[in-house]
């Protein structure tokens, strides 16, 4: 049996997924995975020199499960008078 070490060397990326699969996983915006991130409420790092970044994707479900959402109005949606 392999030892944990290295199965983790197989793939280092596996249960990590970029901010935009994320936010597809849990149906947010990308850009609030960003925030969380950001915020570090989430874990996320770098790949290379570029500007792509992974998330967990477990914790980013169980963040979430418990986060407050908010359901703004589409802009093309009338006012109620």
């Amino acid at each position: 049996m392999p030892s944990t070490m290295a199965r983790v060397l197989d793939n280092p990326f596996e249960g990590w997924v970029t901010l935009k699969e994320a936010g597809e996983i849990v149906n947010r915006d990308h850009s609030t995975i960003r925030y969380w991130a950001d915020t570090g409420k989430i874990t996320s790092y770098r790949i290379g020199t570029g500007s792509v970044r992974v998330v967990n994707v477990e914790e980013v479900q169980e963040y979430s499960n418990q986060s407050y959402r908010v359901d703004r109005p589409k802009s093309n949606q009338k006012k109620s008078e």
